[in-house]
C-alpha cells in the first residue's frame, strides 16, 4: 500500500520542515532493512553530507561503507566506537591511508576516539558532542547537511537502567537538533517494546522498517508532533 496523494504531500512538507529545523528519528527495524534505511538517512551518496557515528554493534568497516566515498577529512567526519571491540582499534591503524585519511603513524585519526566502557554514558555523550562540535564547526551551517547515526540502541537498552539511556538520548537528541542536523538511532523491531515506548517521545519521528519476503523493504513513518502516519511504501 502507498501513500495518497494528498497524505504523500503532507508528509513531505512536514518532512522538510524537520529537516530545515533539525531532528531526530527512531528507525525500527529488522536486518535486513537496517542498512537500506541508515543510507538513505545518512543522505545520497551524490549528496555532500557530514557524517558522525556512535557505533555500539558494526565493525568499523560497516561504518565507513555507510560513509562511502565522501571527503573523511576530520572537519567532515567523525566515528566514536562504543562496540568494546579488541579489534577495531587495530583495524583503524592497519587500514589504508586512502581509507582513513591523513597517515596515522603511531596514533589514530582525529575523526576516531573508542570508550574503553562502552557503558558510561556520561563519557560516552562527551566524546560524541565533541565529534558533533568539531563537525559543525567545519560545515557551511546548511540544514541537514549534519547527519548523525547511533548504529543500534539495543546493547544500552541491555546494559544500562532505562533512566539513564532516557537521560542520555534526551542530551543527544537536543544536541542534534539544536545543531540543525539530521540524526537518527536504530531499535530492533520487536526487543524492549517498553524501553522503546518510553524513549519514543525524544525523537520528532518514528520510521518501521520490514523486509518482505522478496526481498524489498518496505517503511511506514510516523511524524509525531504533525500527528501524520503513513502505510506502508516501498524503500527505495
Amino acid at each position: 500500500m502507498g501513500v495518497a496523494d494528498s497524505e504523500a504531500a503532507a508528509f513531505s512538507r512536514e518532512l522538510a520542515a524537520l529537516k530545515r529545523e533539525g531532528c531526530n528519528v527512531l528507525v525500527v527495524d529488522d536486518p535486513g532493512g537496517e542498512r537500506a534505511a541508515c543510507e538513505r538517512l545518512l543522505g545520497g551518496h551524490d549528496l555532500d553530507r557530514h557524517h558522525v557515528f556512535l557505533s555500539t554493534s558494526v565493525p568499523l568497516a560497516d561504518v565507513l561503507a555507510r560513509h562511502g566515498s565522501r571527503d573523511r577529512d576530520a572537519s567532515r567526519f567523525g566515528v566514536v566506537d562504543a562496540t568494546g571491540s579488541d579489534t577495531t582499534r587495530s583495524a583503524v591503524a592497519a587500514a589504508p591511508t586512502n581509507a582513513v585519511g591523513p597517515a596515522l603513524g603511531a596514533s589514530e585519526p582525529e575523526w576516531y576516539d573508542e570508550l574503553d566502557d562502552p557503558h558510561d554514558l556520561e563519557a560516552l555523550f562527551a566524546t560524541v558532542r565533541s565529534h558533533l562540535d568539531r563537525v559543525v564547526a567545519g560545515e557551511q551551517g546548511a540544514p541537514g547537511e549534519l547527519r548523525f547515526c547511533l548504529d543500534s540502541l539495543d546493547p544500552l537498552v541491555d546494559a544500562v537502567p532505562e533512566e539513564s539511556l532516557f537521560r542520555f538520548l534526551h542530551l543527544l537528541t537536543s544536541t542534534v537538533r539544536d545543531a540543525r542536523g539530521m540524526g537518527h538511532a536504530h531499535a530492533s523491531a520487536g526487543v524492549h517494546d517498553e524501553t522503546i515506548d518510553a524513549i519514543e517521545p525524544l525523537f520528532d519521528a518514528t520510521v518501521h522498517v520490514e523486509t518482505r519476503p522478496d526481498g524489498t523493504t518496505q517503511q511506514r513513518w510516523v511524524l509525531h508532533d504533525a500527528d501524520i502516519e503513513t502505510g506502508w511504501f516501498e524503500l527505495a
